[in-house]
Order: structure tokens, then C-alpha cells, then sequence
């Protein structure tokens, strides 16, 4: 999940300010990190929780991977409703999504789309000088067609490792041959008492259908097999490990 603010408007001393953006929390809560949209459904739905103590309004759309689209911009194929609501605290709102079918989406592989819920803090009392930020969350929304061969479970426990050179050192080659988005957590290479990991940070990465990565290595050229997590539809952290090949 992405976590975005800005401030709505500055009121006050600058040492002031800094101090309550270091103090900022989010008050609305996305239940899950992912949204599965699958074509058989004729919607989905995601439940939002206000978790702080003051009502907030709240606006969500979605958009087709750009941080910078709005509402007004976005062409994503999806109704969203509501668009706006209030959200008291400790109570929560029902977001219904529905695919409209105005746009053609492939139906042999998953699309990606991503879910924003931006939340607004309520104005200030007069007189009080108060910085207002607006919290923008992310998740990823998958657009799953029915009828795919296997399972995106399946899909993360199948994908291909190979040690290959990448210039002057070693580099895992990652290939996902499914038609589901994997997302990973962790990834090392053990072997012979030793573990060696990619230089790039790779947790939450992710392979859209048929994607190749490479994913620089620390040191010599290891052996033995990968060892990496995956992240399910639940959100829940599952173990794979494959050998590796030459």
C-alpha cells in the first residue's frame, strides 16, 4: 500500500508545522491491502474504518497506475460508490466497485489498477492555528477475467529462477510465465552454509504476467536454491523455495 499526504493549509509558525507532520497519522483504515476484482462477480466490496477520533470526509477513485490522476482524469473502467462520504469516528463505509465494461480489458491476464482513498480533516475551530493534512492511501486493485488457467497461489509457487551474469556480477533472472501479477516479499539465494541477497530492495515487488526481472546479487556467484515469500490475496505472507538453476 502507497501512503501519500500533503498539507491542506499551513496556519502558524514553520517549527510548528514540522512538528505535527512528524506527529501525522492516518485516521481512515483500508481493510486489506489488496482489492480482487474477479470478472465473475458483479461487484466487489471495501470496507473503510475511521480509526481516529473526529469525523472525516472522505473522497476514493480509481486510477490505471498514474500518482498524479484525479477523480476528474482517471479513465479507469470502474464505477465507484460513494465517490464521497463522511466517516464518524469508530464507524466505517461500504465502497462499492463495479466494472463498467466501457473499456476492453485483456481476458487471458490480469489487469492492474489501483484503489485511492484520499481523507480530509475536518476544518479547524477559528482562531486556532493548526496545520491540516490530507492523507492519500493506495492499494492495488487486480482485474481478474474468468476462466484463467490455474491460480495466483499456484502462480507465485511456479515462477522460474536462473543465475545469469548482469555485466561484471551475478544476478538472479526472476520469470513469471502465469497470468497473475506476483507480488514478492523477500528473496535470497542459500547454499553451502551461506545466504546471499539482491542488492536492490525487493520487498513488495512485483511481476506482471509474463515479466522477466534480474535482480543484482551481493558477492560471488552462489548455489543451492531461492528461498522467497510472496504475498497472497489476503495480504498474508506465504514461503516458496525453488532450486536454482544454472
Amino acid at each position: 500500500m502507497q501512503r501519500i499526504f500533503r498539507g491542506v493549509r499551513v496556519v502558524g509558525l514553520a517549527l510548528a508545522a514540522c512538528l505535527m507532520i512528524g506527529q501525522a497519522q492516518a485516521s481512515i483504515v483500508i481493510t486489506g491491502t489488496r482489492v480482487v476484482y474477479d470478472a465473475a462477480q458483479r461487484e466487489v466490496t471495501v470496507k473503510l474504518n475511521n480509526d481516529g477520533q473526529s469525523p472525516m470526509l472522505v473522497q476514493s477513485w480509481i486510477d490505471e497506475g498514474s500518482v498524479q490522476a484525479t477523480p476528474d482524469t482517471s479513465t479507469a473502467p470502474f464505477v465507484l460508490t460513494p465517490p464521497i462520504a463522511r466517516i464518524d469516528p469508530s464507524k466505517g463505509q461500504a465502497l462499492r466497485i463495479r466494472y463498467t465494461g466501457q473499456k476492453s480489458l485483456p481476458q487471458d491476464k490480469e489487469s492492474l489498477f489501483w484503489l485511492n482513498v484520499l481523507e480530509v480533516p475536518p476544518a479547524s475551530a477559528e482562531g486556532q492555528n493548526r496545520l491540516k493534512i490530507a492523507f492519500r492511501s493506495r492499494v492495488k486493485l487486480f482485474y481478474r477475467p474468468a476462466g484463467l488457467p490455474g491460480n495466483a497461489m499456484a502462480a507465485a509457487e511456479q515462477l522460474q529462477w536462473r543465475l545469469q551474469r548482469d555485466g561484471a556480477q551475478w544476478a538472479l533472472e526472476c520469470r513469471n510465465d502465469s497470468p497473475y501479477y506476483v507480488s514478492l516479499g523477500k528473496v535470497s539465494v542459500t547454499g553451502n552454509g551461506q545466504s546471499v541477497s539482491p542488492t536492490l530492495d525487493i520487498n513488495s515487488s512485483m511481476l506482471a504476467p509474463g515479466e522477466r526481472k534480474l535482480m543484482p546479487l551481493k558477492g560471488p556467484a552462489p548455489t543451492g536454491k531461492v528461498e522467497y515469500t510472496s504475498i497472497t490475496d489476503l495480504g498474508a505472507m506465504m514461503e516458496h523455495s525453488q532450486p536454482l538453476k544454472p
